[in-house]
């Protein structure tokens, strides 16, 4: 299937099991302290189906976050199935001795961690060396710099001059919250900081963390763990699609030989990902035996369609008038328990939970209707109606704003309790439009992590937009281009509300076509949404056809533009909490600006010294008559490196340049790309 046979496009997975989890452990009782266990995996038909029952199609990948703290998962013996599941034997051991994890690594192990997936392996869906090279001159995916290719299709991957130090000593709480917590890879990406080395260097009977440099859109690499002269990678070797992309992609490296080992490389072949339609979700989550094999497959709900703009507007028109029942604290909410019949345009007329005379239950209507009243008490809030839904229904929840803490609360509880599945709103603010407050977006994020859709019904923009996560950060956006949001890398542009000269507004066009073509198209740009350069680069992206983010603002000094395919608002008060969504982006260009650029520039820079956010190229960009606009900036940051009060990295992570010429070799000296 090509992206133009979906109208929500594609996306690629590997083709893995959900993680297996240990059903039985066994702690060694003789020579180095190491821990025997039984690792149990679920098998979805679609997985049974292709692996055939043949051990030799199936790999073992232990989770990227075990292998970071150098536990080796070696299997002993092979891949056995049986009745829908497989089981594996594997030894864990502690491989890098200044981490300390020996010391409690029998601890951290019990029943029901999860350490890995299997991975199908299929020899048909490995690239030659003449497709790997055909694909290297397409840009469909990058390499590390150095690579060689052999006449069996492995190529070479050589390492940074990095190794891996943790910030402090890691503690058995530190190990176990990082093993076991949703975000405990976000806790390891704040301890452990690269030390830059004149050459990797690995003693006998040590282990190395390392890093390499490598973009994949849709293919996976797995990566050869056997023992060799050059030492032996550990057993997270499955470098899946969209997720591998960086300068920080792991590599973790022991040495079991009794002699140094020094500037190791590792081998590995890389394989065709498989390629999925990409439809809306609903939530009605099935179970794993019944879904496809990837652990992404299994948690994304049924198909089913969204109601159109139209349809979901004209519910409010007919249910929802304005008048004097609408203000800021009398906030009408609409349940409506078929979802179908609402697309459908189906649904009887309401009946409000406060009709004259007696009264009904909720759990016995399809639609029913109430009005907050004013006050601070729950019970004055029309969400108090949500407990009389039944549990499970997983209704649709309309309301005029979005919620406020009362109705917050008493929403997520209904969520809790499968009585709420979808929340749509009309308007995110009473007093401030379009804009939402840092609770707001803390309250979305609430709705993700309990498994609720929020969708927007924007009169403004006159669509319904959904809200995605991607990463760390919920973006709202068109349904068609969920999947596309997820996939591409980002590149954040920022610049003035005034306008660019023509010369650079040609040099950005030129810019962003060297970028999409050394990505292979995989790019969307991310601005503030305003006037003036952030205008004209989003322009300039849409005639290249590049996705566009924005992350609009509500100031007094410009507009916001209506063209974002996927957004996210802000109020004023909010400006330094907006910083953080530009997180998703790979790459940082700063256009001529002002004030407000000049702190975005100090807010990213110091974003990368502490680590928050990958290091990656940083490019300013224009000029001011015939002097590069940003050269006094460059002559200040040379002055902070030399003077020891900015990190040396600058000088070679940074370019300052008016030609767009020079930025994509820029781009993959700085990468470490071939």
């Amino acid at each position: 299937m090509n992206q133009a046979s979906s109208p929500y496009g594609v996306h690629y997975e590997t083709p893995e099991t959900p993680d297996g989890v240990v059903r039985k452990v066994q702690v060694a009782t003789q020579g180095t302290p190491a821990v025997h266990v039984e690792i149990e995996f679920r098998l979805g038909r679609e997985f049974r189906e292709r692996a055939g029952g043949d051990p030799r199609r199936v790999a073992f990948a232990a989770r990227s976050r075990i292998a970071r703290l150098g536990i080796d998962v070696e299997p002993t013996g092979p891949i056995t199935f049986e009745n829908g599941r497989a089981m594996l034997a594997a030894r864990l051991s502690a491989n890098v001795r200044e981490y300390g994890l020996d010391r409690f690594l029998h601890t951290l192990i019990v029943p029901g961690i999860k350490l890995g997936r299997l991975v199908l392996v299929r020899e048909q869906n490995q690239l030659t060396p003449e497709q790997i090279y055909a694909s290297l001159e397409r840009n469909e995916f990058q390499l590390p710099s150095g690579f060689s290719i052999d006449a069996e299709g492995a190529f070479t991957i050589r390492t940074h001059k990095l190794r891996y130090v943790l910030s402090r000593e890691l503690t058995e709480q530190d190990a176990l919250a990082i093993l076991t917590q949703d975000d405990g890879k976000s806790i390891l990406n704040r301890m452990q900081v690269p030390k830059p080395i004149e050459n990797l260097v690995i003693p006998a009977g040590h282990g190395v963390i390392t890093s390499c440099s490598m973009f994949l859109h849709k293919h996976y690499v797995v990566i050869d763990p056997d023992a060799g002269a050059l030492g032996r990678h550990l057993n997270a070797i499955v470098l899946d699609p969209v997720s591998t992309r960086g300068t920080r992609v792991f590599l973790e490296i022991s040495n079991s030989s009794d002699r140094q080992i020094v500037n190791p490389f590792v081998k590995a072949r890389i394989y065709a990902a498989d390629e999925r339609s990409s439809e809306p979700r609903v939530f009605a989550t099935p179970r794993v035996e019944e879904t496809g094999i990837t652990p992404a497959a299994a948690a994304q709900p049924a198909d089913a369609e969204l109601p159109t703009y139209e349809q979901v507007s004209s519910y409010y028109a007919r249910h929802m008038p304005e008048g004097g029942e609408r203000s800021y604290q009398n906030r009408p909410l609409l349940v409506v328990n078929d979802f179908a019949a609402l697309a459908a345009n189906r649904l009887p007329e309401l009946v409000s939970t406060r009709p004259a005379g007696g009264t009904r239950s909720p759990a016995s209507l399809r639609t029913t209707l109430d009005y907050s009243q004013v006050g601070r008490d729950a019970g004055q809030f029309a969400t108090r109606m949500l407990a009389q839904l039944p549990e499970g229904r997983k209704a649709t929840l309309l309301v005029e704003y979005f919620p406020n803490l009362i109705e917050h609360i008493a929403i997520c509880n209904a969520i809790l309790t499968g009585r709420v599945g979808t929340l749509i709103f009309r308007r995110a603010s009473f007093e401030h439009g379009q804009f939402f407050s840092a609770n707001d977006h803390v309250r979305l994020a609430d709705y993700e992590a309990l498994g609720a859709r929020v969708v927007w019904c924007s009169e403004d923009r006159r669509h319904l937009a959904v809200h995605a996560f991607r990463g760390l950060r919920g973006y709202f956006v068109q349904p068609s281009e969920i999947q596309r949001f997820k996939n591409t890398l980002v590149l954040a542009v920022y610049g003035s509300a005034e306008r660019l000269l023509d010369p650079d507004v040609a040099g950005l066009h030129e810019f962003l076509a060297q970028v999409k073509q050394l990505f292979g198209g995989q790019i969307a740009i991310l601005t503030g949404g305003g006037p003036g350069a952030m205008q004209q680069a989003t322009d300039s992206a849409l005639e290249h056809g590049l996705l566009v983010g924005a992350n609009y603002i509500e100031t007094i000094d410009q507009g916001t533009n209506k063209v974002a395919h996927f957004y996210q608002c802000f109020q004023d008060r909010n400006r330094h909490n907006r910083q953080r969504w530009f997180d998703i982006a790979s790459f940082v260009v700063f256009c001529v600006g002002g004030l407000g650029t000049l702190e975005e520039v100090g807010l990213t820079m110091t974003d990368m010294k502490l680590g928050m956010v990958e290091r990656g190229p940083v490019v300013f960009f224009g000029k001011h008559g015939d002097d590069v606009y940003w050269s006094h900036m460059k002559a200040q940051l040379e002055r902070m490196v030399e003077a020891r009060r900015a990190p040396a990295w600058i000088n070679e992570n940074v370019l300052f340049t008016g030609e767009a010429r020079h930025i994509a070799a820029f781009y993959k000296k700085v990468l470490g790309l071939g």
